[in-house]
C-alpha cells in the first residue's frame, strides 16, 4: 500500500511539473531576476590577495534593454580587514536574451568552422575553439554602471614584526592594510553573461570599482619597503558566480 501511495505520488508530481517544463517559454518577456552566489574581490595589487564574497541581487528592467541592478554583498574579510557589507546599486544595459535551440545551433557552426581552420591550415586551435564555443553559448549579455555604498566594520589589519638590522640589533616595524575609514563609496563598471536554463540563469559577472573613498591604505613604517609607507588602494576589482531566477 505504501509503494502505491509513493508511485501515484510521483505520477502527480509529474503530470504537475512536466506540463510547466514543457511550456514555451518567451525569455524576453521577463522584467526582473533574482539572484544569489559567491565571488572573488581583489586588487590590482599583487601582495593583498583574493577574498570571498557573498552576494545576493535584484535585476528590475523597465524595457526590454534598460533598467536596474540593486544588490547586497557580504565579506567576512577583505585585504585582511574583518567583516565589509555592501550596497551595490547601477543602471544597466542588455541585450536580448537568445532562444536555447538558437544559441546551441549557432555554437555548433562557429564550432565547426574553427574546426575545419584547424584541419586545412594545421593549427593548433583545440582550446581556443572550445573557448570560443563556450562563449557563443552565452544568451545575454549585459552592460552595467552605478555606485557601490558600504560600511567596514572590522579595524586596521596591522601587525608588528621584528627585523636583524645591519648592525646585527633586533628592530620591529608595523606593516599591514591601513583602514582609512568606515564608510566606503566606489564608483562601479562591469559586465554580466547569462546562460539560460528554463526561467534559471547562470552569471559570470567582472567588475572593476574606483574606490573614491581612499578605505584602503598599505601601511609601513619602514620606508625601505616596495610600497612607499602610506599608499592608497583606489582600484577594486571583482568576479561573481551566481544562479539566477527570471520571472
Amino acid at each position: 500500500m505504501l509503494v502505491m501511495k509513493k508511485i501515484l505520488f510521483s505520477l502527480f508530481l509529474m503530470s504537475v511539473i512536466l506540463p510547466v517544463m514543457a511550456q514555451k517559454i518567451d525569455p524576453n518577456s521577463f522584467g526582473q531576476e533574482l539572484s544569489a552566489g559567491i565571488g572573488a574581490g581583489t586588487t590590482f595589487k599583487s601582495n593583498t590577495g583574493n577574498d570571498i564574497s557573498y552576494w545576493l541581487n535584484y535585476s528590475k528592467y523597465y524595457s526590454r534593454h534598460i533598467g536596474g541592478r540593486f544588490g547586497v554583498q557580504y565579506m567576512p574579510e577583505y585585504m585582511r580587514v574583518k567583516d565589509f557589507v555592501s550596497f551595490p546599486m547601477a543602471l544597466s544595459l542588455r541585450t536580448g536574451m537568445r532562444e536555447a535551440n538558437e544559441t546551441m545551433t549557432y555554437g555548433a557552426l562557429v564550432a565547426m568552422d574553427l574546426l575545419d581552420a584547424w584541419l586545412w591550415e594545421g593549427d593548433n586551435i583545440v582550446l581556443d575553439m572550445f573557448a570560443v564555443f563556450l562563449i557563443t553559448l552565452i544568451n545575454r549579455a549585459e552592460f552595467f554602471v552605478g555606485l557601490t555604498p558600504g560600511y567596514i566594520m572590522g579595524p586596521d589589519a596591522l601587525r608588528e614584526t621584528t627585523y636583524i638590522m645591519a648592525d646585527g640589533t633586533t628592530g620591529t616595524r608595523v606593516q599591514g592594510i591601513r583602514k582609512a575609514g568606515d564608510f566606503y563609496c566606489s564608483a562601479d563598471a562591469g559586465l554580466s553573461f547569462s546562460w539560460r536554463i528554463w526561467r534559471f540563469t547562470l552569471n559570470m559577472t567582472p567588475t572593476v570599482r574606483y574606490n573614491f573613498t581612499d578605505n584602503f591604505r598599505i601601511y609601513s613604517d619602514n620606508e625601505s619597503t616596495v610600497y612607499p609607507q602610506d599608499t592608497p588602494i583606489p582600484w577594486l576589482f571583482s568576479m561573481n558566480f551566481g544562479i539566477g531566477y527570471l520571472f
